[in-house]
């Protein structure tokens, strides 16, 4: 099977990779990190300005009609690039759900402001929230913890029970307790009560919040991939350069055992990313769920051992805020937390009757 790039996936990672080096060095990132919302409006407008906002969309909604393997490649150089901008829980999560779940009148609402970056939306899945037809409006109860992006988003997705909500955020009877992420970006606690919502604002669309779970899953795996590329290229040229007792630390065997140990890592969570961009056109939904299960539990593990291992490698430096392997630790630290850690996507994945794909389905590829 032919996994190679085609030439306009190439153009597009030529043009991501180009815009991350140019615009996101690591001064650049904590620029962005001190910013009032937690990002930079100014990468925000030059992401929106590539037309990487309107990737995963169908031509029919006014996006580029991309797939699976396109968002895997913007998502590997955000993560080389440690990019802090809310492209995971407004473009990824909120968009998937949109796209997968609103109906036509309802997308024509939305999804022009999320293409074109002027709206922030975020997926409210973390929580427990309880909804109560009164007349044609529906009124919703419960709070939602650590909602990526939460605290500026200007629409929130909340599913409750069978329903998924689009709820402004400034809306009466809502509370946000807004706080910045250990590897970098926002999220923000929800408090709702008796939070009036329209019943026009209640995607009736028949397609599945799973899908939105989904994409963030491999989402995540191609950033968490790019990200350990990177903390072990670093790794490598440090071993490569520091010397001690009259030579480079990378002559000792054990340490090299340990680089190389680091690769078979970062490629195991590679083929992770590259099975979950796949899946992205499977229709049965058994095998996305085991398959995403899997990938999350590998992506976890792999980003875990590489972390720690640059840290070690690197000595005291390592975990010094002005050494950018510390903001790789950070960050590949909360991606193995967000959408369930690798212990709880093995239990998952039990349940589930385990990882059934001795013949993995590649017609996407």
């Amino acid at each position: 099977m032919d996994l190679e790039l085609s030439d306009d996936q190439r153009m597009l990672q030529d043009s991501v990779q180009r815009l991350v080096a140019e615009h996101y060095d690591l001064d650049a990132r904590r620029a962005a990190m001190r910013e009032p919302r937690g990002w930079s409006p100014a990468m925000w407008s030059a992401i929106t300005d590539l037309g990487l906002t309107m990737l995963p969309f169908l031509h029919e909604q006014g996006g580029l009609g991309l797939g699976g393997v396109e968002t895997m490649i913007v998502g590997e150089a955000f993560g080389r690039g440690l990019v802090v901008e809310p492209y995971l829980p407004s473009i990824v999560l909120a968009g998937t759900a949109i796209r997968e779940c609103a109906t036509p009148a309802q997308t024509e609402r939305w999804l022009p402001g999320l293409m074109s970056g002027g709206m922030i939306a975020t997926f409210a899945d973390c929580g427990s929230v309880a909804a109560r037809q009164e007349g044609h409006d529906w009124l919703l109860d419960g709070e939602a913890r650590m909602v990526l992006g939460g605290d500026s988003a200007n629409l929130l997705l909340i599913p409750a029970g069978v329903h998924l909500f689009a709820v402004p955020a400034l809306a009466g009877g809502v509370e946000r307790r807004g706080y910045r992420l250990h590897g970098g970006g926002t999220a923000a606690d929800l408090r709702l009560s008796s939070v009036r919502v329209p019943d026009t604002d209640r995607l009736a669309g028949n397609g599945s919040t799973s899908r939105a779970i989904e994409a963030g899953i491999a989402w995540l795996a191609a950033e968490a991939t790019g990200a350990m590329q990177a903390a072990l290229d670093l790794t490598v040229d440090y071993l490569k350069t520091r010397e001690q007792f009259g030579k480079t630390i990378g002559t000792n065997q054990a340490l090299q055992h340990r680089a190389a140990e680091m690769l078979v890592e970062a490629e195991q969570a590679r083929s992770a990313a590259m099975y979950a961009a796949l899946l992205a056109d499977e229709p049965d939904e058994h095998i996305r769920a085991t398959g995403h299960a899997a990938v999350k539990a590998v992506i976890g593990k792999a980003g875990r051992f590489v972390a720690h291992n640059a840290v070690q490698l690197h000595g005291g430096i390592g975990v010094s805020e002005e050494h950018a392997i510390s903001h790789y630790f950070r960050r590949l630290t909360a991606i193995g937390m967000i959408l369930g850690d690798s212990e709880s996507q093995l239990g998952r994945l039990a349940a589930l009757g385990g990882f059934t794909g001795a013949s993995p389905h590649f017609a996407a590829a």
